[in-house]
């Protein structure tokens, strides 16, 4: 009979230590799924927000246009041929212009004129009223064309040359008949050349959109400049993400003038999670740095976490007369959180 009750109390004792142990094991802590990185995006340069869609809570990725800063924008004024482009991305504007006179340079596409008078036309008072836009035909030797007058004075008349094969200082007969009649000479004058166009800017270069001996159309992008402050290792005016995350600050809006370096919004890193957990002090003793847990989030009832911790802060928070720690623990499996999850930290 002793022998049983001694069998008996053994199993006591070992029942209550397995409840103790077991009591132990469900210890928990309310926890939370943070970004252990917070990455603050500035402005560039100094200048004005072009409409932007960005909005606080935004998933974004990295590389990401968020918004972007208004430039200085350079278009070709006449069609033709880029000659020359003497500027590239971080020169000083203003410095290449002293140098060679233009940041770049447009041979006009129709680029020979006729400086003309109506002293040898035909003896009869129309041929000597001109119009300008009107189209005439010319001819010097056997080469023939076209012209268009551009303007008219007192002195006489510009035509620009659109067709024909007229070399510099040619003297050319102009005409208003197709046929060349006598009687429709309204004069004739010498050819001249266009000067060359000059595209000239003020500020820093930032884009150079076309190279030289390219064929450009008027109103086509040749450069974009930024103000002479921006640092020359700026190469966009776009404001990109650096990072995958989710913009948890937005401090600026559409249309907003900015200055470098100015605080435009800030992004939590979505690729470095943390759960941030609060423990009562009573369990901080049963958590140790390097240790591995496991955790339980309120989005994914069905899935279990494990993560290491990697930090106990040392100063505590009192609440409800305890006072808990926060303990940090990396995220092995992390892809499908979010900042802002709450869950349960189990604690052994």
């Amino acid at each position: 009979m002793k022998r049983v009750l001694m069998l008996l109390l053994c199993l006591c004792l070992l029942c209550a230590a397995a409840s103790a142990e077991e009591g132990a094991s469900l210890a928990t802590a309310n926890a939370t799924v943070i970004s252990s990185q917070t990455t603050r995006v500035t402005a560039p340069y100094a200048g004005t927000l072009l409409a932007f869609d960005l909005a606080q809570g935004d998933r974004v990725s990295a590389g990401e246009t968020l918004m972007s800063l208004d430039t200085q924008k350079l278009y070709a004024t006449q069609s033709g041929v880029l000659q020359a482009v003497f500027a590239v991305p971080g020169d000083d504007a203003q410095g290449i212009q002293q140098r060679y006179g233009a940041l770049a340079v447009i041979e006009p596409e129709n680029a020979l004129y006729l400086s003309a008078t109506t002293r040898d036309a035909y003896d009869d008072d129309e041929n000597r009223y001109l119009h300008a836009g009107e189209t005439l035909y010319l001819k010097v030797g056997d080469t023939k064309g076209t012209g268009r007058v551009t303007s008219v004075s007192d002195d006489g008349y510009v035509v620009e040359i659109l067709t024909g094969a007229f070399e510099l200082g040619d003297k050319v007969q102009c005409f208003r008949d197709e046929d060349h009649s006598a009687k429709k000479k309204v004069g004739s004058g010498t050819v001249c050349r266009y000067p060359d166009v000059q595209l000239t800017g003020a500020g820093r270069v930032l884009a150079v959109h076309k190279q030289a001996g390219d064929l450009v159309q008027a109103g086509d992008l040749i450069m974009e400049l930024t103000p002479s402050a921006c640092p020359p290792t700026v190469t966009s005016s776009d404001v990109t993400s650096p990072v995958d995350g989710a913009v948890s600050a937005l401090y600026v809006s559409s249309g907003a003038q900015v200055y470098e370096g100015q605080l435009l919004c800030e992004i939590q890193d979505l690729t470095r999670l943390e759960l941030s957990a609060q423990v009562d002090e009573v369990y901080l003793s049963r958590v140790k740095e390097g240790a591995t847990l496991t955790f339980a989030l309120d989005a994914y009832a069905d899935r279990t976490f494990t993560g290491q911790v990697t930090e106990i802060f040392p100063l505590g928070t009192e609440m409800q007369n305890a006072t808990y720690y926060e303990v940090r623990l990396t995220i092995s499996n992390s892809q499908d959180l979010l900042p802002g999850m709450s869950g349960t930290l189990y604690i052994p």
